[in-house]
């Protein structure tokens, strides 16, 4: 990767020294009073990328980076038959290792910087780990797939932690990508934010068809970055920013989809890789039945047998035996039922005095229908019309 940096964008020694970096003040900085000029202490120092040397390495990185997006943006709307080979995959995602690489060089980021700090024309590189790994894990060696993916989950994480410190990234998508894969949720929470997501998608999308297509009317070139006449700057930094966001959005998805793959992946590496055979068949210890017939009268004895059958099922008892079951089943059913009976007599019987307390009975009765009509009356109130419409479709 070095020697590619060095033919592509110059030898390290055009760098810049490591401690010149310069950090530009933040608009709340500045509203605050903390202006360049309000500290005479301290002399301004010139930012490393706007001298000459870094100026024209930071033009090479943003020429590369034109041909590995445009390629990049290729592959992701390629359909399976016109997919590129793997030696093309191969070479982009070494171009997108050289830009990253150089990147990291020219030190055009730092951990201490906010969303507001970065230049317009730098911002369009934070673009670099999210298209590295979607190159890489594009690849269609199924023998390199495995590593191929886990190194596209380091690019994509990385991404996703760079987006959500500059405040780039929508919360659930956040969310999605630092869940645990054991700590899935149910269905229907799992349901309504990919439907969430997939409507946010959308209008980052047609967010971005919008602005690329001003960029064309202004440059003639959608992928032609940079602001002028006919496209500002402030268009320019909300187009990458709004790429951003959807490229975030895309991760949260690739990230599921990656680790669900692996497992299989490993499997199938356990079974002996691509190529390998299906496993063979366990041995059965049980020998199997064979029938010998060495007479052909026999053969056409046991034939007839076979075919010529009763059509339904023969019977497994006389109707003498199931009239007997049926006359015993039904007796028992006759005592059960005049047991019950003279329980339930014996029971009024106790109660009432076999009928010496005149009108308790009928009081008791209509004690029994007045209570029950005051705890539906209760269950009404507590529970009114409609109550238990899931629909909601009463008026």
């Amino acid at each position: 990767l070095a020697d590619l940096a060095h033919a592509h964008f110059g030898g390290p020694s055009a760098l810049p020294p490591a401690r010149a970096r310069w950090r530009a003040p933040s608009p709340r900085r500045r509203a605050a009073g903390a202006t360049p000029s309000s500290s005479p202490s301290r002399p301004r120092r010139r930012r490393p990328s706007d001298t000459p040397a870094s100026a024209r390495r930071t033009s090479r990185a943003s020429h590369a980076f034109y041909d590995a997006y445009k390629a990049a943006r290729s592959l992701a709307k390629a359909e399976d038959e016109q997919l590129p080979s793997q030696s093309d995959i191969d070479d982009l995602a070494g171009k997108l290792k050289v830009i990253a690489l150089r990147v990291a060089q020219l030190r055009l980021f730092s951990p201490n910087e906010e969303l507001d700090d970065i230049a317009t024309a730098d911002l369009k590189f934070l673009l670099v780990p999210s298209l590295l790994a979607d190159v890489t894990a594009a690849t269609r060696d199924m023998a390199e797939r495995h590593q191929a993916l886990q190194r596209a989950l380091v690019f994509w994480r990385a991404f996703a932690a760079d987006c959500q410190r500059l405040g780039v990234a929508h919360r659930d998508d956040v969310r999605a990508i630092d869940r645990n894969p054991e700590e899935s949720p149910d269905p229907a929470t799992k349901r309504d934010e990919k439907i969430a997501r997939y409507k946010r998608s959308k209008e980052l999308d047609e967010k971005i068809t919008y602005l690329f297509g001003k960029k064309r009317e202004a440059f003639g070139d959608e992928f032609q970055w940079g602001h002028g006449a006919g496209f500002d700057e402030d268009q320019e930094r909300e187009l990458i920013l709004t790429l951003l966001g959807r490229a975030v959005s895309s991760v949260a998805e690739n990230i599921a989809s990656a680790e669900q793959e692996l497992p299989l992946l490993e499997m199938m590496a356990a079974r002996g890789g691509p190529g390998a055979p299906p496993p063979p068949k366990p041995q059965s210890s049980e020998k199997p039945f064979i029938v010998r017939i060495q007479d052909k009268a026999e053969l056409h004895r046991i034939y007839n047998e076979m075919v010529f059958q009763c059509p339904h099922p023969l019977p497994t008892m006389t109707l003498a035996e199931c009239a007997d079951i049926e006359m015993s089943q039904m007796r028992e059913r006759q005592e059960r039922e005049a047991s019950s009976q003279r329980d339930r007599q014996a029971e009024e019987d106790r109660l009432w005095w076999s009928g010496d307390r005149q009108g308790k009975r009928e009081e008791d009765e209509e004690e029994r229908k007045v209570y029950k009509d005051r705890d539906w009356d209760d269950w009404k109130d507590e529970h009114p019309w409609g109550s238990g419409n899931k629909m909601a479709n009463v008026s």
